[in-house]
């Protein structure tokens, strides 16, 4: 008998198909949902597209996704501090999508919250206007940018219970939360620890389990 939205490792890396679209939490190497990382990278699903702020360190969290070569897009802030991946990217192998972070993070943002698009200025008169439709408000230019959605979302937490309701520590909190209200098909956390029902205590409780899909055991 199943007990709430635990699942284990089998269950959790039949989620992976190849051309998905993979929302990742984490900024840096802080909060990488890496165990669920190491399941995308074993299920042999390719021809990936990933989300992320800023998660590109060699050797953590997307960078293992890159290294593997199953990566044929990202849509990210930067990635400057791996060569690996600016390499592929000059090269042609591997599209990047630059987004400002702010942005970005507002995309993800509207992306779970219903909104279809919305106006910034951010990046108006540089590279990142290119093929955005432009208006102008109150003697300012403005570029549209579209919300960011995608099939799977990958949330590192300090601690989940079994209904899905997670809670963070510390730098996990920092895209994690983003990440998990996204409006993707699943959404899978990895927790540091598992507790009861009740145990987190809700004013502890950051993402309502009713936006969790699935636990790793």
């Amino acid at each position: 008998m199943r007990l709430g939205k635990l699942y284990n490792a089998d269950e959790v890396r039949a989620q992976f198909k190849d051309g998905q679209t993979i929302l990742l939490g984490g900024f840096g190497h802080f909060g990488a949902p890496e165990r669920l990382i190491d399941l995308c990278l074993e299920s042999g699903a390719k021809h990936l597209t990933t989300i992320s702020l800023n998660s590109c360190i060699p050797g953590y969290g997307i960078a293992k996704l890159i290294h593997a070569g199953v990566v044929d897009k990202m849509i990210t802030s930067h990635i400057g501090n791996n060569r690996e991946a600016m390499e592929l990217y000059e090269s042609g192998k591997m599209e990047v999508e630059f987004c400002p972070m702010g942005t970005l993070a507002e995309r993800l943002r509207a992306g779970g919250s219903g909104i279809a698009a919305f106006y910034v200025k951010t990046g108006y008169g540089t590279g990142v206007e290119k093929g955005k439709e432009l208006h102008e408000f109150n003697g300012e230019m403005y570029m549209l940018e579209t919300a960011l959605t995608g099939d799977v979302s990958l949330v590192r937490c300090r601690a989940a219970d079994p209904l899905g309701n997670l809670a963070y520590h510390g730098t996990n909190e920092n895209s994690n939360p983003l990440i998990a209200l996204n409006n993707t098909t699943t959404t899978i956390a990895d927790p540091d620890m598992i507790l009861e029902i009740d145990e987190i205590g809700p004013d502890r409780i950051v993402t309502p389990g009713v936006y969790v899909d699935m636990i790793l055991e």
